[in-house]
């Protein structure tokens, strides 16, 4: 069984937004906003995802002795040691040689035995 076309709700919809009046502008103004909303509010949650990840990234401390990052922590949740003289950004600064620097030593070992 079908179900019939609501002619009345399209008739009261259509007259809402031809009508000059306060009800059309207002069904208008309220479609809109939910639009912008739906378009921007991504956009927005995006960014304030962005700035609380900057702001939290500042405020990690890798502990010294093991690495372990923790957040307003007084001691290491790992090892246990003390994190109270560690600052955010001494903790993150990058090492001082490069890796292209770096020189890497390898030796080469028979392992198949005598043959």
């Amino acid at each position: 069984m079908q179900r019939p076309i609501p002619w009345l709700w399209i008739a009261a919809l259509s007259v809402l937004l031809l009508a000059p009046g306060l009800a059309g502008r207002l069904f208008v103004d309220v479609l809109e906003g939910i639009t912008l909303l739906l378009v921007f509010g991504p956009l927005v949650l995006a960014g304030a995802g962005f700035l609380a990840w900057q702001w939290f990234k500042r405020r990690v401390i890798n502990c010294p002795v093991c690495g372990t990052p923790s957040v307003g922590s007084p001691v290491c949740p790992a090892c246990g040691a003390d994190l109270s003289g560690v600052s955010p950004a001494a903790s993150s600064a990058k090492p001082e040689t490069k890796a292209s620097d770096a020189v890497v030593d390898v030796q080469v070992t028979d392992i198949t035995g005598d043959k």
